[in-house]
């Protein structure tokens, strides 16, 4: 299985409508397992600065799990990801105005495919971009639009979750030589104070790197297989609205967040899992419960199954995997406010 590997960042910039920067995002990548590498500028996004931090820590989580990696396929860590992001954004390129044929196609190059036309359809609507639109919906169905102009619908349709530019700004147009303009720039003085919180985790065993979580409900529950780069990749993309109102705080709330990962204790000895509501499982959750009560000590208790964490290692990996939602593990200290039965050996 290949990863990503990203060799190069670039922003277009131009002054908007409204008189706000707009900005394209460049990336140049290239797969890890296709030879000869050859790697090729891809236009991703067209928006505002608070589309194009969803887009960068987006893909910013995914160096977690090292599915994207940097120049000569060197891990990179999140943190790092997006500061280089955050230098072109400081000193972006002029981009000129350019037009765009717009057209619903099935075609894996169409300008808006097929099955994303009702997003976009709504996303216009919203909008009141009625041109385009009927347009788009007329015997012709295309249309033209401007980079400068129409850059709120442009910023609709590529807006680098569901739908990427690249599919209207081919890779020979990227401005790779643009002149810069830091006026366009997005730089803000980096924030002085600000709260980092973390959550609690503990390890599931000293000899398998999966975590358990104090979740919001006061319960310590295993989310996603509680893999560390699952739980990190969520939290990095939740971190937008907090690095916009406190510019910066990035690099210290994830260094934060990690550490409170890697230096997670080990659970006690005698935890134990609640697996509840046994009658919502799906098949496949109730066929894994089988196979580690099967050889686990446990109990029936109401419509749950109470039982000790496995010793086998193959079983606690299934434990770990069982829906975070029917399943939470209790340790001795917070034993008191729950309702456990004791187990025999």
């Amino acid at each position: 299985m290949g990863n990503t590997v990203s060799t190069g960042k670039l922003v277009g910039a131009f002054k908007g409508t409204q008189g706000k920067p707009v900005y394209v995002l460049f990336e140049r990548t290239h797969e890890s397992n296709v030879h000869p590498h050859s790697p090729n500028w891809n236009a991703q996004l067209i928006g505002g600065i608070e589309a194009v931090m969803a887009r960068v820590f987006m893909s910013a989580s995914a160096c977690e799990g090292g599915s994207l990696l940097g120049g000569n396929g060197r891990t990179t860590k999140a943190e790092g990801y997006i500061t280089s992001w955050m230098k072109e954004l400081a000193n972006p390129v002029e981009m000129e105005d350019s037009i765009y044929e717009l057209a619903v196609g099935t075609s894996w190059t169409s300008p808006i495919p097929k099955g994303d036309f009702e997003r976009v359809k709504a996303g216009l609507e919203a909008i009141g971009e009625t041109r385009i639109l009927n347009d788009l919906e007329s015997t012709n169905e295309c249309s033209l639009a401007s980079l400068h102009t129409d850059h709120e619908a442009l910023s609709v349709i590529y807006d680098g979750a569901h739908c990427g530019a690249w599919r209207i700004i081919p890779s020979h147009a990227v401005p790779v030589h643009g002149l810069r303009n830091k006026a366009l720039g997005y730089n803000p003085i980096k924030a002085k104070t600000y709260r980092v919180d973390v959550p609690r985790f503990m390890k599931v065993s000293g000899s398998m790197s999966k975590h358990l979580i104090l979740a919001e409900d006061g319960k310590w529950r295993c989310l996603n297989g509680g893999y560390a780069y699952s739980y990190l990749s969520s939290f990095i993309c939740g971190l937008i609205k907090a690095e916009l109102s406190e510019p910066g705080s990035y690099r210290n709330r994830i260094k934060a967040y990690r550490e409170a990962i890697t230096s997670a204790s080990v659970v006690p000895s005698d935890t134990q899992i609640v697996v509840e509501n046994l009658a919502e499982l799906k098949e496949w959750a109730q066929r894994d419960l089988d196979r580690i009560i099967a050889d686990t000590t446990h109990s029936v208790v109401g419509n749950g199954i109470q039982m000790n964490i496995p010793k086998d290692q193959s079983l606690l990996y299934w434990a770990t995997s069982l829906p975070s939602e029917h399943t939470k593990w209790v340790f001795s200290e917070s034993a008191r406010t729950e309702q456990l039965y004791p187990l025999s050996a």
